[in-house]
Protein backbone atom coordinates (compact mmCIF):
# COMPACT_ATOMS: atom_id res chain seq x y z
CA UNK A 1 0.00 0.00 0.00
CA UNK A 2 1.23 3.53 -0.74
CA UNK A 3 1.13 6.79 0.74
CA UNK A 4 -0.10 10.12 -1.25
CA UNK A 5 2.98 10.72 -3.02
CA UNK A 6 4.99 14.43 -2.16
CA UNK A 7 5.13 15.81 -5.88
CA UNK A 8 7.49 18.74 -6.70
CA UNK A 9 8.40 20.77 -9.25
CA UNK A 10 11.46 20.33 -10.86
CA UNK A 11 12.93 21.40 -14.38
CA UNK A 12 16.27 19.38 -14.50
CA UNK A 13 18.31 18.35 -17.13
CA UNK A 14 19.84 14.43 -16.67
CA UNK A 15 23.13 14.45 -17.93
CA UNK A 16 24.67 11.25 -16.51
CA UNK A 17 24.64 8.26 -14.63
CA UNK A 18 27.29 6.04 -13.14
CA UNK A 19 27.00 2.68 -11.67
CA UNK A 20 29.46 1.80 -8.94
CA UNK A 21 29.58 -1.61 -6.20
CA UNK A 22 29.81 -0.43 -2.77
CA UNK A 23 30.44 -1.98 0.19
CA UNK A 24 29.76 -1.00 3.53
CA UNK A 25 30.86 -2.50 6.91
CA UNK A 26 30.18 -2.02 10.52
CA UNK A 27 31.90 -3.57 13.50
CA UNK A 28 31.20 -4.20 17.18
CA UNK A 29 33.41 -5.42 19.61
CA UNK A 30 33.45 -6.19 23.25
CA UNK A 31 35.70 -6.78 25.87
CA UNK A 32 35.18 -6.90 29.54
CA UNK A 33 37.42 -7.01 32.92
CA UNK A 34 38.79 -3.61 31.71
CA UNK A 35 40.28 -5.37 28.27
CA UNK A 36 41.45 -8.49 29.57
CA UNK A 37 38.36 -11.13 28.39
CA UNK A 38 37.78 -10.03 24.49
CA UNK A 39 34.29 -11.10 24.08
CA UNK A 40 34.34 -11.07 20.22
CA UNK A 41 33.75 -8.90 17.43
CA UNK A 42 30.61 -8.68 15.72
CA UNK A 43 30.91 -7.68 11.93
CA UNK A 44 27.97 -6.76 9.39
CA UNK A 45 28.39 -5.93 5.80
CA UNK A 46 26.31 -4.87 2.85
CA UNK A 47 27.56 -5.03 -0.83
CA UNK A 48 24.86 -3.07 -3.06
CA UNK A 49 25.19 -1.72 -6.73
CA UNK A 50 24.15 2.06 -6.67
CA UNK A 51 23.47 4.17 -9.57
CA UNK A 52 24.07 7.88 -9.30
CA UNK A 53 22.33 10.34 -11.22
CA UNK A 54 23.61 13.91 -11.99
CA UNK A 55 21.85 16.84 -13.50
CA UNK A 56 21.51 20.66 -13.56
CA UNK A 57 19.17 23.08 -13.13
CA UNK A 58 17.54 24.20 -16.43
CA UNK A 59 16.10 27.47 -14.35
CA UNK A 60 19.54 28.42 -13.02
CA UNK A 61 21.54 30.93 -15.68
CA UNK A 62 22.92 30.10 -18.68
CA UNK A 63 24.70 32.14 -20.92
CA UNK A 64 26.36 31.51 -24.78
CA UNK A 65 28.92 33.16 -26.19
CA UNK A 66 29.88 33.51 -30.06
CA UNK A 67 33.72 33.28 -30.63
CA UNK A 68 34.12 33.08 -34.34
CA UNK A 69 32.17 29.86 -35.33
CA UNK A 70 32.68 28.02 -31.91
CA UNK A 71 29.74 28.70 -29.33
CA UNK A 72 30.89 28.88 -25.55
CA UNK A 73 28.34 27.49 -23.09
CA UNK A 74 28.21 29.01 -19.54
CA UNK A 75 26.35 26.13 -18.07
CA UNK A 76 25.07 25.83 -13.95
CA UNK A 77 26.45 23.89 -12.18
CA UNK A 78 26.36 19.72 -12.47
CA UNK A 79 24.81 18.23 -9.01
CA UNK A 80 23.64 15.05 -8.01
CA UNK A 81 20.35 13.80 -7.74
CA UNK A 82 19.76 12.54 -4.33
CA UNK A 83 19.13 9.60 -3.40
CA UNK A 84 20.76 7.65 -5.13
CA UNK A 85 19.24 4.43 -6.71
CA UNK A 86 20.37 1.46 -4.67
CA UNK A 87 19.52 -2.01 -6.62
CA UNK A 88 17.74 -3.64 -3.64
CA UNK A 89 17.39 -6.68 -5.91
CA UNK A 90 21.14 -7.22 -5.86
CA UNK A 91 21.99 -6.42 -2.51
CA UNK A 92 24.09 -8.97 -0.31
CA UNK A 93 24.68 -8.70 3.70
CA UNK A 94 27.05 -11.02 5.42
CA UNK A 95 26.91 -10.77 9.40
CA UNK A 96 29.86 -12.49 11.72
CA UNK A 97 29.08 -12.90 14.95
CA UNK A 98 31.73 -12.67 17.93
CA UNK A 99 32.09 -15.87 20.05
CA UNK A 100 30.22 -14.29 22.88
CA UNK A 101 27.85 -12.10 21.21
CA UNK A 102 24.03 -12.12 20.28
CA UNK A 103 22.76 -11.53 17.73
CA UNK A 104 24.23 -9.21 15.00
CA UNK A 105 20.69 -7.59 13.82
CA UNK A 106 20.80 -4.44 15.78
CA UNK A 107 24.16 -4.22 13.91
CA UNK A 108 22.70 -4.99 10.79
CA UNK A 109 19.79 -2.18 11.22
CA UNK A 110 22.40 0.48 12.00
CA UNK A 111 24.23 -0.09 9.10
CA UNK A 112 21.59 -0.20 6.77
CA UNK A 113 20.14 3.09 8.19
CA UNK A 114 23.47 4.72 7.20
CA UNK A 115 23.85 3.72 3.87
CA UNK A 116 21.61 6.05 1.78
CA UNK A 117 23.03 9.43 3.77
CA UNK A 118 26.31 8.18 2.88
CA UNK A 119 25.68 7.14 -0.46
CA UNK A 120 24.47 11.09 -0.66
CA UNK A 121 27.90 12.61 0.41
CA UNK A 122 29.56 10.08 -1.91
CA UNK A 123 26.96 11.25 -4.84
CA UNK A 124 28.54 15.06 -4.20
CA UNK A 125 31.92 14.12 -3.66
CA UNK A 126 34.55 15.88 -6.09
CA UNK A 127 35.89 12.63 -6.88
CA UNK A 128 32.44 11.34 -8.32
CA UNK A 129 31.55 14.57 -9.89
CA UNK A 130 34.66 14.71 -11.58
CA UNK A 131 34.35 11.29 -12.81
CA UNK A 132 31.07 11.92 -14.55
CA UNK A 133 31.98 15.90 -15.79
CA UNK A 134 33.26 14.79 -19.30
CA UNK A 135 30.05 12.75 -19.75
CA UNK A 136 27.80 15.56 -18.79
CA UNK A 137 30.12 18.65 -20.64
CA UNK A 138 29.14 16.17 -23.55
CA UNK A 139 25.52 15.64 -22.77
CA UNK A 140 25.15 19.61 -21.87
CA UNK A 141 27.04 19.82 -25.58
CA UNK A 142 24.13 17.87 -27.68
CA UNK A 143 21.48 19.32 -25.83
CA UNK A 144 22.32 22.53 -26.84
CA UNK A 145 23.16 21.68 -30.81
CA UNK A 146 19.58 19.71 -30.95
CA UNK A 147 18.14 22.74 -29.61
CA UNK A 148 19.90 25.28 -31.91
CA UNK A 149 19.52 22.80 -35.36
CA UNK A 150 15.94 22.84 -34.49
CA UNK A 151 16.32 26.59 -34.55
CA UNK A 152 17.87 26.81 -37.75
CA UNK A 153 21.59 27.40 -36.42
CA UNK A 154 24.84 24.83 -36.77
CA UNK A 155 27.78 25.66 -34.70
CA UNK A 156 31.11 23.21 -35.89
CA UNK A 157 32.23 22.84 -32.26
CA UNK A 158 30.53 23.81 -28.96
CA UNK A 159 32.60 24.19 -25.83
CA UNK A 160 30.62 23.50 -22.13
CA UNK A 161 31.88 25.57 -19.27
CA UNK A 162 30.17 24.86 -16.15
CA UNK A 163 29.26 27.64 -13.32
CA UNK A 164 31.86 26.14 -10.75
CA UNK A 165 34.41 26.14 -13.06
CA UNK A 166 37.48 28.20 -13.97
CA UNK A 167 37.15 30.65 -17.06
CA UNK A 168 37.71 29.33 -20.73
CA UNK A 169 41.63 28.11 -21.17
CA UNK A 170 41.99 24.75 -22.81
CA UNK A 171 38.65 22.99 -21.72
CA UNK A 172 38.04 20.01 -23.65
CA UNK A 173 35.25 21.14 -26.42
CA UNK A 174 32.77 18.89 -28.60
CA UNK A 175 32.62 18.57 -32.64
CA UNK A 176 29.87 18.89 -34.43
CA UNK A 177 27.36 15.71 -34.66
CA UNK A 178 27.52 13.91 -37.42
Amino acid sequence: MSAIPELTGELNLELATATFHETFSKTDSLSTFWGLLDLGTSTVQVQVPVTYRYHLCLRDPWKLELHHRRLIVHAPVVKPSLPPAIHTDKLTTLAVRGWARGSTSDLLVALQQSITPTLNQYAGDHRHLELVRPQCRASVAEFVQLWLEREGHRFPEIAVIFADEQPLHNHPSRKEIA
